[in-house]
């Protein structure tokens, strides 16, 4: 197997991944300080979080049309730029309602590196995107386990959050100036300009029904990194009885999971594998989070969630570029329309299983995740039979 050949725009993705990241773990975290400190409720607490996500949704879309017109690289720079400037103001906010105006910056800016970092790098390397992809990639849940370790120690060692929220906005900035700097080093901006309008090639892709399979798949696996993201630590805490800490353990073991199941899907997967390792890891993932429901020690729990966490780790880069091999269109819109049911299976899940909680309890809860790993291997798998039975038809 041909052997990783990272370039510097490849380092500076990773970079992007990283605070990306850290700037969506780091509010969780910190939300307890900030509350007691401006003194709004839990409620407005969420509120944030609600208003990030609502403008990096609205966003995504229009990120496409603006790499097209200005180029990937220096729109990443000034998506950079704008969420190092809104973590800024985020971390000297004097009240609630600054926060939430900064919040509109973050949203704005982070949805800029959610829509065209992996585009970045899938136009970098066409042939052989998967193994680029998973190991950009892995730096996302790296900079979701640094914000739990690092973030959470720092707090207790009496550290200001706003200190901490400033930091992750100088990282911010900086990435962004590193793409302006990279803007001339050679790759795709020709390409992009030269291509039709956004709102085109969107529609053209709408139309296609392996989009739809491919837009289900994301959406499963969205929601199984969320499942585990957002739920891990609460379910330690109240299943086993344990302390905030031992749930904080929990989450990290599965961001861990996910940085070793990435940056190994990234050394050792072939891009004519990538469809199978999605089908096998789904399988394994649906015997994980199924052990994960049954085990009844905090120790099993442990082993079980950083399992999960190596088997969910490769969804997400993988299903885009095994999208943008099978699919005969434009690949920075093609990963930008998948993102949109990404990111809503995400939060959909989280907010599913709580429903689900406050009737049967967070434990049940949790077998909501081995019913969207087996619908993500049906679906696969219908990606594959579906173009085989076009031509069985054509041949007919």
């Amino acid at each position: 197997m041909a052997k990783l050949r990272l370039t510097p725009t490849d380092y500076v993705a990773a970079l992007g991944m990283f605070v990306y990241a850290a700037s969506v773990a780091a509010t969780p975290i910190i939300l307890i300080e900030i509350a007691g400190e401006l003194r709004f409720n839990l409620a407005e607490g969420g509120g944030i979080e609600a208003v990030r996500t609502t403008i990096l949704l609205g966003i995504l879309v229009a990120s496409g049309a603006a790499a097209r017109r200005f180029g990937l690289r220096p729109t990443l720079g000034l998506g950079g730029i704008v969420l190092g400037v809104g973590l800024a103001i985020y971390a000297i906010a004097p009240s609630y309602a600054v926060i939430l105006a900064a919040i509109v910056l973050v949203g704005l800016g982070s949805g800029v590196l959610e829509a065209l970092l992996n585009p970045l790098v899938q136009h970098a390397h066409p042939e052989d995107s998967a193994r680029y992809l998973n190991v950009v990639n892995a730096f996302f849940s790296a900079g979701v386990l640094a914000s739990v370790l690092l973030v959470g120690d720092l707090l207790t060692r009496g550290v200001s959050w706003r200190v901490l929220v400033g930091a992750i906005g100088v990282i911010a900035f900086a990435t962004g100036l590193l793409f302006l700097v990279l803007r001339h080093e050679k790759g795709t901006t020709e390409q992009l300009t030269q291509s039709g309008g956004v709102w085109d090639d969107s529609r053209r892709i709408a139309r296609e029904g392996d989009f739809w399979l491919f837009a289900v798949a994301m959406f499963c696996a969205g929601g199984a990194e969320g499942a585990f993201t957002f739920w891990s630590a609460s379910y330690i805490q109240l299943h086993f009885d344990t302390l905030a800490r031992a749930g904080a353990i929990g989450t990290a073991l599965f961001a861990g999971g996910m940085v070793v199941g990435r940056f190994a899907s990234g050394r050792f997967v072939r891009q004519e594998g990538v469809r199978r390792l999605i089908i096998g890891s789904a399988l394994v993932g649906i015997i994980a989070s199924t052990a994960a429901w049954a085990v009844e020690s905090v120790v099993a729990f442990y082993l079980v969630v950083f399992a999960a966490g190596l088997t969910i780790a490769c969804f997400w880069p993988s299903i885009q570029s095994y999208a943008a091999s099978v699919m005969d269109v434009d690949a920075t819109t093609l990963f930008i329309l998948l993102s949109c049911f990404g990111i809503p299976g995400f939060g959909l899940t989280s907010w599913i299983m709580g429903l689900i909680a406050e009737g049967y309890g967070l434990r049940g809860s949790l077998l909501v995740i081995p019913g969207l790993l087996a619908v993500l291997v049906i679906v696969m798998v219908s990606s594959r039979l579906k173009p085989l039975q076009r031509a069985n038809a054509e041949l007919k």
